[in-house]
């Protein structure tokens, strides 16, 4: 029997019945029956306890009070065994990424679907892979060297009611040495016709010299409401190189909160990309360190709003060792009355000499009444480093419109196309050429104009 939880005075029904919904599904989550999973989830669920759904008072999420925008919690999502299709696919995802040649890993409604997943080719590729129902049954031994490990934010209330609902996902180890002649593509869909929240976790390590592409989609096969918590666990091994990259359209009635967590060994390479333009809230976290010396990492997105859509992306990277390099990028484009934030951080903790951090955000905004507010920071606690950032907002430039429009250019198209140009600079990070060239039709698709 567990001891009653540590509960703080809730100010509102959704952050009690998030303790409810654990209550009552405690028994029957993934791993129920082993005690290393279960005294994880308890340790969860009383950090949230104590914590309760973050707001405006609490500096990380200053600009996204999710207290007061969380209204009530649905109930877990229940696997239905809906039939998917190609034609559901290239619905949900778009049919350039749907018709992507990878290894499909698909988790349809928080569980993974083993009938349209290539679990077998990833098995004869030298890929561990699991269900996290599987994994958390008879746990291996690397499994619990990384589930609950990388980066532990333990006053992250999000991350925390993560690990303590956590109901489906996949766990994958990719063996030393080995690369994959295509990405691993992990595809999360909702369909069913009810209001309902969707709590998943992907646990992945990367051995020594191992090699990974992968490509997380987000997408609604329906329109009902939907409150999604997904967290991708990562350790990259010594000399490891990963392309990491994720293309959100998720219908405007989701709650899209999704968090990467990231560790790099020494001489290790991980390079991100993400791409939103779906749901009526998102929050795209990334805490990312270095454990080891001589590693680089790159993030870059694209965030896409109009109406009175909210997206916040939040980067906190960790320098803990010396020699390391980390760049991120972002380009934010707001219409009519959305919101975009973007607040990130770099720590160089002491020792970690010769660091080399940088970060830029900048956002176009289309119209008067959309917001972006920026924050970023840096906390530097060594002498022999180079950091900077910057942040910059504005409108489309008059004179360039006026350039293309003199030569012939619809205004309309005139626009679009400096859109492109815009976000063109984060796309054209992507080495992938043929996802790269999916996201620059992506965009097109959004702005509604096309283009030869």
């Amino acid at each position: 029997m567990r001891m009653e939880l540590p509960v703080k005075q809730f100010q509102t029904r959704a952050e009690q019945a998030y303790l409810d919904l654990f209550s009552a599904a405690e028994q029957t989550l993934p791993g129920a029956g082993n005690p290393w999973a279960a005294n994880l989830r308890a340790k969860a669920i009383d950090a949230y306890a104590v914590l309760g759904l973050p707001h405006r008072r609490v500096e990380a999420w200053k600009y996204t009070d999710l207290r007061s925008r969380l209204t009530e919690a649905h109930p877990l999502a229940r696997a239905a065994g809906m039939p998917l299709g190609e034609a559901e696919l290239s619905a949900a995802l778009g049919a350039d990424i749907a018709k992507l040649s990878s290894y499909r890993l698909v988790i349809l409604e928080g569980e993974l679907r083993p009938d349209l997943s290539d679990i077998a080719g990833l098995k004869a590729a030298g890929v561990e892979v699991a269900s996290l129902t599987e994994a958390l049954a008879k746990p291996p031994r690397w499994l619990k060297g990384v589930l609950g490990k990388v980066n532990p934010q333990d006053r992250d209330p999000v991350v925390a009611l993560n690990l303590a609902l956590m109901s489906g996902g996949a766990a994958l180890r990719i063996g030393k040495g080995v690369t994959l002649d295509k990405p691993v593509h992990l595809i999360h869909l909702d369909g069913g016709p009810e209001p309902s929240s969707v709590v998943t976790r992907s646990i992945i390590l990367l051995d020594d010299g191992a090699s990974l592409d992968l490509l997380e989609s987000y997408g609604g096969l329906g329109g009902r409401e939907l409150q999604r918590n997904t967290v991708t666990e990562m350790v990259v091994g010594d000399k490891a190189s990963v392309n990491h990259f994720k293309l959100q359209r998720e219908n405007e009635d989701a709650f899209h909160l999704v968090t990467w967590l990231v560790k790099l060994g020494s001489d290790a390479r991980y390079q991100a990309f993400q791409f939103s333009t779906g749901a009526s809230l998102a929050r795209n976290q990334i805490y990312a360190c270095f454990a080891g010396e001589g590693s680089s990492l790159d993030i870059s997105g694209a965030v896409l709003m109009r109406d009175h859509q909210h997206c916040d992306t939040t980067l906190v990277v960790e320098h803990r060792v010396p020699r390391c390099t980390s760049r991120e990028l972002f380009k934010v484009v707001l219409d009519n009355e959305a919101h975009g934030v973007f607040q990130g951080k770099i720590i160089v903790s002491p020792g970690a000499q010769k660091t080399d951090g940088k970060q830029t955000a900048q956002a176009l905004l289309l119209s008067e009444t959309a917001e972006f507010d920026s924050k970023p920071e840096l906390e530097i606690f060594a002498d022999n480093v180079v950091c900077g950032h910057g942040s910059t907002s504005g409108q489309i430039d008059d004179e360039l419109l006026f350039y293309l429009e003199a030569r012939g250019i619809p205004e309309a198209q005139a626009r679009a196309l400096l859109i492109e140009a815009f976000i063109g600079e984060a796309v054209d990070r992507i080495e992938h050429e043929g996802l790269r060239n999916a996201l620059s039709r992506a965009t097109a698709q959004w702005l509604g104009v096309a283009f030869d």
